[in-house]
């Protein structure tokens, strides 16, 4: 990936395709968590695209690149947000579904279970949940990409657990 990013640094847009072929699927995954509507995920993401591409040569860490793009994309994802959302909003489900399909995943009934798991959470939850579970930060990594306190992003793991637990529990004896 590195040998990549030197090429997308000097220019290459073939190796910076190649980038985004391999970063898309975890970037749609965090996108999902903030926003609902998939042109307003997709949007967020080629502006992601398009400002790591202009700004690709400023990076000095080439080991940092995922990390940089994620944090752009949820700044991109929380403009969209505040522009066009009034309310928390939560996965939609059949959206995920249709992006799944189109992706050829391989575990897509995981994929949905989670994602309903995870509807319940807040925004700050959802994002930390992804980010630590899915995407496999440490808490230390987090506090990089979010600008969040150590602490901070714990108690929210610890909250978001409680919570799916809590739910869980609740579907077992309704269900």
């Amino acid at each position: 990936m590195e040998e990549l990013i030197k090429k997308a640094q000097k220019g290459d847009t073939e190796a910076f395709t190649q980038i985004v072929l391999e970063l898309e699927n975890e970037l749609y995954k965090i996108a999902k968590t903030r926003l609902t509507n998939e042109s307003d995920i997709q949007d967020a993401i080629q502006e992601t695209m398009i400002e790591t591409f202009k700004s690709i040569k400023k990076l000095r860490d080439q080991k940092k690149l995922k990390k940089w793009l994620i944090k752009i994309l949820i700044n991109k994802c929380n403009r969209i947000y505040k522009k066009k959302y009034k309310k928390d909003i939560s996965i939609d489900e059949y959206n995920l579904e249709n992006y799944i399909i189109l992706n050829d995943y391989k575990n897509i009934e995981d994929d949905l279970d989670f994602y309903r798991l995870i509807k319940i959470l807040k925004y700050e939850e959802r994002i930390i949940i992804i980010l630590y579970y899915m995407e496999q930060y440490t808490v230390s990594e987090i506090k990089t990409i979010l600008g969040i306190n150590e602490n901070t992003i714990r108690t929210h793991l610890f909250r978001a657990r409680q919570k799916i637990k809590d739910n869980y529990k609740g579907e077992i004896k309704n269900g």
